[in-house]
């Protein structure tokens, strides 16, 4: 599915609130399955009703499922104080506070007002909100006076409004980057920025109905919350990959030679493309896998990349590439492969509309994005996009590229084999399975965000749902780290077992597809489940398979180490198994770590 979300909510400002109301009416007509569902609670002071068509056309575009509550006009603190009441007793996945400063601290409107009381307030209401449960956050920044009540005086005894709306806005920043684990913000001072006043805010609804913004404010709103849900349901892109010629250079290197092509830091087409190559490897400090798949001899791509002064992007910076003149559907394929990345995760930049359409049509899980034909709107267009969006930003993201070179490594040298197991042996593993600690938490919670293929559940969860496991004497979450002679793997999976009464489930069973193919899973089962053992009585296992569009590979894992099936309903299973009849993995040339 096509997740139009991405693209700039300002060019859906031409079409009418009926052309919206009526795909979200087909969508909830359609027999369309989602895998994802999430549920959205809204806190307000003002009328907000009318983001709810917006934000369901985005999340079902997303493919997701939306559920979507209002607390009452101006009950907000009510909403969450009062534990009985329909938001609390949903336990919502993302809760969103949306304020109007206006209603908020109606102080505001004297001459002598300053934000030192609203940012009090505002932080004791943050705090309560973050009390109420594992919800991620949302919360908004305040729009400044469009114009000064001082008009062009300055006086150093009055308060300019303009000014203190900007320091309570700064607080509003600072407090979700302090509480990144569960905040998030949307900037409404950015969107009136982005839009211009008379854009974003109906004053004539605002006066008669309390409901001040417009269509296109309201759909850049419900564009950031989609992405906050997206990011969440494990919808963010892994690998971006990249044409050459006229994609991250100006020209034809072929003919023109690399002293020919428009690669500039300073001069305009060329530094579009340099500034564009700027924004891919902003991408790639976040851990997004960067390809190649281009038309060209490959040398003289190469060329540009050693040798052209401009040219930002490296060698060292490309995970894989296929440079040849074949069919660009076959090159993505092959890429994903050997990457061994689902198609969805894939993102394809690339200036042909011959070649975009034929990527569209042969491979369509792939999300294709054209070179603007306006060069200077391209240096932003994948950070406007939103499609790499995570939560969380951890050690191993910054250093996957080099994970994945070392991969490339261990599968030439399977060539040398007749044997898997034997192959398998030479790589000296050394798998490390250990309890959960704080430094980790960011980790494990992006592993249960953007793990898909080997994934018995699917069943994500946010950093503070994780570190809330850490204080649950009935839960224990396990954390598998590897290492072998080319390298460490880093922290590639995660099992989450909860007790009770003698009983012990596996909520959670997953691993990384960079580690898959190496029988890692029945040393980290095993593992798991002995740990267990040692810290609970425990006299039955109980574990799941829920499936997905990705983790049909995993259906009879349970089965393979000895569990029985019990129940089994629209492809989902149910197991069991004797904790007295369970047999240890006989896996050898796996060693066990500390």
């Amino acid at each position: 599915m096509v997740a139009s979300f991405h693209k700039q909510p300002v060019a859906l400002q031409n079409n009418t609130v009926r052309t919206v109301l009526s795909k979200v009416n087909a969508f909830e007509a359609s027999s369309c399955l989602f895998e994802s569902s999430i549920s959205f609670n809204f806190l307000r002071n003002y009328t907000i009703e009318n983001i709810e068509s917006y934000l369901k056309m985005y999340l079902y575009e997303a493919g997701i499922r939306p559920n979507i509550l209002f607390g009452g006009y101006d009950t907000f603190r009510q909403d969450l104080l009062d534990d009985s009441s329909g938001l609390c007793h949903q336990k919502p996945e993302v809760m969103v506070l949306s304020l109007i400063l206006e209603q908020f601290d109606p102080q505001v409107a004297l001459l002598s007002w300053d934000a030192d009381g609203a940012i009090k307030e505002m932080e004791s209401l943050y705090s309560l909100a973050a009390s109420k449960g594992s919800a991620l956050i949302v919360v908004n920044t305040f729009i400044p006076p469009f114009t000064s009540e001082l008009g062009i005086a300055h006086s150093v005894n009055i308060s300019d409004k303009q000014y203190e709306v900007g320091r309570l806005n700064q607080f509003i920043r600072n407090y979700v980057r302090n509480h990144a684990e569960q905040f998030f913000l949307a900037d409404w001072d950015r969107y009136v920025r982005i839009l211009g006043e008379k854009e974003s805010i109906d004053y004539r609804f605002w006066y008669m109905y309390k409901s001040p913004f417009k269509k296109a404010f309201l759909e850049l709103y419900a564009s950031d919350l989609t992405r906050v849900a997206a990011a969440l349901k494990g919808k963010a892109k892994k690998c971006l990959i990249l044409d050459c010629d006229n994609t991250l250079w100006g020209g034809v290197v072929g003919e023109d030679g690399m002293s020919g092509i428009h690669l500039d830091r300073d001069v305009y087409p060329g530094k579009a493309f340099y500034d564009f190559q700027r924004t891919v490897l902003h991408l790639y400090e976040r851990g997004v896998l960067i390809a190649l798949c281009s038309k060209n001899n490959e040398d003289d791509v190469w060329e540009v990349f050693d040798k052209h002064p401009y040219s930002l992007l490296k060698r060292e910076h490309i995970s894989a590439w296929c440079i040849n003149w074949g069919n660009k559907a076959d090159g993505i394929r092959s890429i994903a492969h050997e990457l061994n990345l689902g198609m969805d995760s894939l993102v394809v930049v690339d200036d042909s509309p011959a070649e975009r359409e034929m990527i569209r049509t042969m491979a369509p899980d792939v999300m294709v994005i054209n070179v603007p034909m306006k060069l200077y709107e391209y240096p932003q267009i994948l950070i406007r996009s939103g499609l790499f969006d995570t939560l969380y930003i951890s050690g191993e993201d910054k250093k996957r590229t080099q994970l994945y070179r070392n991969e490339k490594r261990r599968k030439n040298e399977l060539h040398n084999f007749n044997d898997i197991d034997a192959y398998l042996e030479s790589l000296d593993m050394v798998a490390c399975v250990k309890e959960l600690v704080p430094e980790n938490i960011g980790r494990i919670a992006q592993l249960t965000q953007k793990t898909n293929q080997f994934n018995l559940t699917t069943k994500r969860y946010s950093e503070l749902q994780i570190k809330s496991m850490l204080e649950q004497p009935s839960v224990s979450v396990y954390a598998l780290s590897v290492r072998d002679k080319y390298g460490d793997l880093g922290l590639t999976g995660v099992c989450i077992v909860n007790y009770a009464d003698g009983q012990a489930v596996v909520d959670t069973f997953l691993m990384s597809c960079r580690i898959l193919g190496r029988k890692l899973e029945y040393v980290f089962v095993d593992r798991c489940m002995q740990l267990s053992e040692q810290k609970w009585h425990i006299r039955r296992w109980i574990a799941s398979y829920i499936p997905s569009r990705k983790n049909q590979q995993t259906a009879d894992f349970w089965k393979s180490i000895g569990f029985e099936e019990i129940a089994s309903s629209s492809g989902a299973k149910q197991y069991v198994m004797d904790a007295r009849l369970r047999k240890k993995s006989e896996i050898q040339f796996i060693k066990m770590g500390v």
